[in-house]
This record gives structure tokens, sequence and C-alpha cells, in this order.
């Protein structure tokens, strides 16, 4: 029997057999239909209102059967079976209006030879039907619920020992930044001992660290070999330096020399310059991932500029960068309020994320995109990579935490990175959203002014 055969049938009943004025009852908000237990004669259908099915379970807790709703018959098993005990309590959700016949109904059968039952049976069998729907409903509902309440106690433990670790490693952060800040100004002190040529370049190093992106060094390096022809070695090393025009190169014959010793002295001064920008971004991810654990929001702590912050990212990726071309388009851009050390987060946790990408999936020829433009209310930042793309049924997921599209799942770390960016970008009041397919996957953020 289909829906429409079903309302069909179900006419012809009511018409039959429950138009009788007098046989209808009308009940408030918790009043008692059935009682389980007890005994019913009645066949009733709703034509109000909505009726609630209760039963003590094995513990004697109360436990909800169905709900019954209009066109809805109750008492069927008790009224059709010899028992006639009823199997549920029935409480009025709401006001409603009910019809019933009872054991001494007259059969108004069109069929001669039809019996009651089977007069009803191809309707009841129906409504039986949709409440066995509606209770698998109620079930799958109930263990979706459950499910959301274990992922998250899963998450409170997380954030807990999140930040248990995070307090140790803030302590080991600290000693990190505090020596470095140390070694820094003393080893600075030596060289400008030793000769001002030293100085000079630790200082250049330590200042700026490698200006130049690896692309811009390849290609400066080219230019600097023919100029001066040098060997690959000695040009890269003067490209990585990217000595300004105010300082006067040495003689052809003096210039190898030149070159390694001021790179050595650059070297130094440029890894003080990392380590202090990675010890402040550790500190930075440190306070996000206590914030996730705590539910609290950052502090914007100042106006700050969008390229510095990308720049920082790409100088703390600076090594796993060295195989992949990273390409700039970023126009001049106001500074928005907010925490550097939060955006460098962001930035670094995309720029990764496709580093692992390209890397993972053997990418011929990889590439990062990374583009940012005004418009009239927010900041455009978009990060683009051409590996494999993320899956479609994946991509709205990947903001969730614990979940991650690498191959080695987490072992990689916590699954946290892009669930911390979208709370950050979210404190904001800005949004980051994901498109991608095999050959492009472009991360976007909007960041208001």
């Amino acid at each position: 029997m289909n829906k429409k055969q079903n309302e069909e049938g179900l006419k012809r009943l009511v018409a039959t057999y429950f138009s009788d004025p007098a046989k209808r009852l009308k009940l408030e908000k918790g009043d008692v239909l059935l009682e389980e237990g007890a005994v019913n004669d009645r066949l009733y259908l709703v034509l109000q209102g909505s009726f609630i099915a209760n039963n003590e379970n094995i513990e004697d807790e109360q436990q909800q059967l169905f709900l019954a709703t209009k066109d809805m018959f109750i008492g069927v098993i008790s009224f059709f079976s010899r028992s006639s005990i009823c199997v549920a309590t029935i409480v009025a959700k709401e006001d409603c209006e009910v019809a019933f016949i009872d054991h001494n109904q007259r059969n108004k059968a069109e069929k001669e030879g039809l019996s009651l039952i089977e007069q009803f049976m191809p309707v009841v069998v129906f409504d039986l039907f949709q409440r066995q729907q509606r209770e698998q409903q109620i079930i799958f509902e109930k263990e979706h619920t459950l499910e959301k309440l274990y992922q998250a106690k899963k998450l409170a433990s997380l954030g807990q020992m999140a930040a248990g670790i995070a307090h140790e490693l803030n302590n080991a952060i600290a000693v990190v930044s505090r020596n470095a800040s140390w070694l820094n100004e003393h080893v600075g002190e030596m060289f400008l001992q030793e000769n001002e040529e030293a100085i000079r370049f630790f200082q250049m190093g330590s200042e700026t660290g490698q200006s130049l992106s690896s692309r811009e060094i390849r290609v400066q390096a080219k230019a600097l070999q023919n100029k001066y022809d040098l060997d690959e070695d000695a040009a890269r090393k003067l490209a990585e330096i990217n000595v300004p025009s105010t300082i006067k190169l040495p003689p052809l014959e003096q210039l190898n020399d030149f070159i390694n010793r001021s790179h050595r002295y650059w070297e130094l001064g440029a890894s003080f310059h990392d380590l202090n920008i990675a010890a402040k971004h550790a500190s930075h991810v440190v306070g996000s991932v206590k914030a996730l654990a705590a539910g609290s929001s950052g502090i914007h702590n100042g106006h700050v500029s969008i390229q510095e912050s990308i720049d920082e990212a790409l100088t703390l990726l600076s090594s796993p960068l060295r195989t992949i071309s990273v390409r700039l388009k970023i126009r001049e851009l106001p500074d928005i309020l907010a925490n550097k050390g939060e955006l460098v987060q962001v930035w670094t946790n995309l720029i990764k994320n496709a580093i692992d990408s390209l890397k993972q999936s053997g990418t011929e020829s990889p590439e990062v995109y990374i583009s940012a433009k005004p418009r009239a209310t927010y900041v455009s930042i978009r990060f683009q990579d051409n590996g494999p793309g993320i899956a479609k049924e994946e991509q709205g997921k990947i903001f969730q935490p614990n979940f991650t599209t690498k191959e080695k799942g987490l072992d990689f770390g916590l699954g946290l990175g892009l669930t911390i960016c979208e709370r950050i970008i979210g404190n904001y009041g800005g949004e980051i959203s994901v498109k991608s397919r095999p050959g492009k996957t472009v991360f976007k953020i909007k960041l208001p002014l």
C-alpha cells in the first residue's frame, strides 16, 4: 500500500467508524489516555494534537516508545489482541481530541464476510510502518547526540592535556628566547672587537634574516655568476646576503674569500634572527593552544602589517620551501588591528599544509602562490598551491578538530592547526574558506579593516 492508497483507506474508515460525535474525547496537556498494564477495549484515532507513548524499561526508568500525531491509531495491540492489556502509557503532549470504537462496534463492511480486523489491517500496518520509521529516526538522532557528547568529552580531555603541555613548553620557550637574545647581543660585541666587516654582515643577517625568496635568490645568483664569473656556490651565497649597493666589493681576485667570510658572518646573524622569530612564533602557538583549551580569544595588541606577517611566516618555513617555488603578489595594504603572532601562526599553518601536500604527492614543479589585496571593508588574502587537491567530501571537515588529510594522520600533530586558524580568524570577525580540485587548492581569508 502506498501513501495515497493509505489516505483513501483511512478516509473510508473515518467516515464509516469514527464519525459518531458521542464517541469522541477531549484531553488536556498531561492527561493520561491509556495506562500501561491496564485493560483496554478501544481503538483510538488522533483527530487533533499529539500523544507520547512511554513504558518502563528493565531499570524501571521511563523510555519513550513513539509519538502519535494526527490520523494515527492508539491502542492497536491491546484492541486487536486477545489480552486487551496496554503495553504503554499514553500521555497527551498538548491539548488533544480523539475518536474511538470499542469491542461492541457493529461491523459495517462494504463487502460481505470482511471482518473488522481485515478492514483495518492495511491502514494499521501502514501506520505501524510509519511509526517504525519515526522510531529509527529517533534512534539515529540519539546515537548522533551521544557521539557528539563523546567527541565533546574527548575534546575536553584533549584541551586539558594541551593546556598542561602548553604550560611546560612555555617555560622552555622562555629560556630559548632569553638565551637567543643574550647570545645575539654578546656575539655582536665579539665581532665588533674583531673587525668592522664582521659586525656589518652579522648585523645585516640579525636584523633582516633572509629577505629574498628562494626564486629571487636563484635569479639574482644567476646574474651575479655571469657578472663576476663566480662559481655557483659563491654566487648563491652572495645572493643570499643581498649585499646593498652602498657596500663596495673587493677586486675579483679577493672576491671569493670575501664572499665566504661575509656569508659566514651573515649566516650566523640570520640564524639568530630566525631563532628569535621562531621563539616568538612558538610562544604564540602555545598561547593559542591554551586559548583553545580555555575557549578564550586572542588579544589584539596593535596595528599589524599583513605583508610583514607573511614575510615572517615564509622565513620560518624557508628550509622546507627550498625545493618549492613561492610567488608573491601583495598589493599595498593598510595595517589591521590584530595580534601579529597569531597572524603568523595562521599563515604558517596554511603554507606548511601546502608544503606537506606538495611533497606527499610528489607534484612536479611545486608552487605556492600568495596574493593579498584590499577591498572596501576588508583585506582578501589567498594561499594557493598546485598540489593534488582535497577530496570534496573532506572539504567540509578540514576545520574540525582531530581531522587531517595527511597520510600519516595525527602522527604529524594534534590535528588542531586549521581549527586554531579558524578560531583566530573568527575572533577578528573574519572568514576563512577553502575551494579545491586536483591541481589547485585555494584558502581564502577575509579580514575586516
